[in-house]
């Protein structure tokens, strides 16, 4: 027979005492044994998801894929970046929210006046607010041309301040830069296009000496950040002007160490030229190009025309630059396709260098002994010779590629900058999050990532259209010849 409930103690309703480590006093202390039973069962618990539960379905308690890929960054990536200061090595700050949720970036660029602002209004079919166009250097300010509830300009300190756009980072090159900086908002209706992505539109590259220096503000350092950033970029030439001065040598040597899968050459204006002129120009810009670019094999350069200026062309050259504008068309309407493969893709080379940066400073932490000090480790990284061999020792040591290895001479001239304070111990814990990101998270997300651009391929995007859509004349003989075919 069960006791009567006895009647509530004093003891009840008043706060239990806790002891100094915060267990309550009239609980027992914690033994070894108890502690190592909780412990026991988390392992087990873990092993049990391990096993039971797939490596993809875990993944997909996130709605969004590419939420996905910024939870794994942040917390298997993001904790070694800052325990090794990769950003200073690199010159790459952390990713922020903005990077993964932004729209996909198309960066236009050239000398001055030939056609950048004319062929992202083509692209747009319409044009930006404060756009200009003219023979002389018109356009003096990077513009990011992106979707917003009315046609307004906004300044480059507004942009750079918001959290939610993807340029945080610009802060870096000062208010002399913002000030050269700004955005054009282009509402979705009147704009299908930019509901898929953003384009920037850049100042023209000047050929003197005395212009470059009165910019005022580091145009390759910002060129370079919007080229690292971009998903596509699209470089023009003139005809007319094929000389490629020395600032458009380094935007295009910087292009090539950073973004060379990104880019694709325009001969703009192309229209102007007969036959054999269009093949003496076309080899001239190909050689040019070959001067500056340490790829082997040359990249296809689209020629560009406007159907205006191709009314007065034969039937051959018109059907030659229609195939040219559909193709480069093409090339821009696979930009929001292949926004989360770049991502993906990008993340992986980040956690590559991240690793291998990690190795390698686990190895020279192995050059500071007991009894040598740090004498052995402030000799290795300030020689280049013997911090490049240190490089080749982990690469062989641990099977990884020596070209993911930041060369010698700039890794040492950061070591000098900050010292060998920078060179501390990594845990053992954070190297193995970031070989579980890089070996298991992010490929489970490839697949997925297929999946995704299969169905929207199927599904059809909102302004693929007006973007794969020829230009009106080209859509009005298009009509005018249907009937005829029939």
């Amino acid at each position: 027979m069960l006791a009567p409930i006895s009647a509530p103690t004093a003891a009840v309703g008043r706060k239990l005492s806790l002891s100094a480590s915060g267990r309550p006093a009239d609980r027992a202390p914690s033994t070894p044994l108890k502690r190592g039973w909780r412990c026991a069962r988390r392992s087990f618990a873990a092993r049990l998801r391990q096993y039971f539960v797939k490596p993809e379905e875990q993944l997909k308690v996130l709605p969004d894929l590419l939420q996905t890929l910024q939870g794994v960054y942040e917390a298997k990536l993001l904790p070694l970046e800052r325990k090794l200061q990769f950003g200073s090595f690199y010159d790459s700050a952390e990713l922020s929210s903005a990077y993964f949720t932004s729209k996909p970036m198309v960066l236009v660029l050239g000398q001055y006046s030939t056609g950048k602002s004319t062929l992202i209004s083509q692209l747009l079919q319409a044009e930006y607010p404060g756009m200009r166009v003219g023979p002389e250097p018109t356009t003096d300010k990077f513009v990011s041309i992106m979707a917003g509830p009315s046609r307004q300009q906004l300044p480059g300190f507004a942009l750079c301040s918001n959290p939610s756009q993807p340029f945080g980072q610009l802060n870096r090159f000062g208010t002399r830069f913002l000030d050269r900086f700004e955005g054009a908002l282009m509402p979705v209706q009147e704009v299908p296009v930019l509901g898929l992505l953003s384009l920037v539109d850049t100042p023209g590259v000047l050929s003197g000496d005395k212009q470059r220096v009165g910019r005022s503000y580091d145009f390759e350092g910002v060129m370079g950040w919007f080229a690292e950033n971009a998903d596509l970029v699209l470089v023009l030439f003139d005809p007319n002007k094929l000389d490629i001065s020395d600032e458009f040598r380094r935007c295009l040597e910087a292009l090539g160490k950073k973004s060379k899968s990104k880019v694709r050459f325009v001969l703009n204006k192309a229209e102007k030229l007969d036959h054999f002129d269009l093949v003496h120009v076309y080899g001239a810009l190909m050689w040019s190009l070959s001067k500056v670019s340490n790829n082997p094999e040359m990249p296809h350069v689209y020629c560009s025309a406007t159907e205006e200026q191709c009314k007065g062309l034969s039937d051959e050259a018109k059907a030659f630059f229609r195939k040219e504008e559909a193709d480069l068309r093409q090339e821009v309407w696979q930009v929001p396709l292949d926004n989360t493969t770049r991502k993906v893709n990008d993340l992986l080379r980040r956690g590559r260098l991240l690793r291998c940066h990690a190795l390698l400073t686990s190895y020279l932490l192995t050059l500071r002994g007991f009894l040598r000090g740090r004498r052995v480790l402030r000799e290795t990284i300030a020689d280049p010779a013997k911090l490049a061999a240190a490089c080749t020792h982990v690469a062989q040591t641990h099977g990884v590629s020596l070209q993911d290895f930041l060369p010698a001479e700039s890794m040492t001239e950061t070591y000098l900058k900050f010292g060998d304070e920078m060179i501390q111990h990594v845990p053992a814990e954070l190297i193995q999050q970031a070989e579980e990101a890089l070996n298991t998270d992010i490929p489970a997300l490839l697949e997925r990532v297929s999946q995704k651009r299969e169905e929207m391929i199927q599904q059809g995007m909102p302004g693929a259209d007006s973007l794969l859509r020829a230009t009106p004349g080209e859509s009005a003989e298009a009509e005018k010849s249907e009937p005829s075919k029939g």
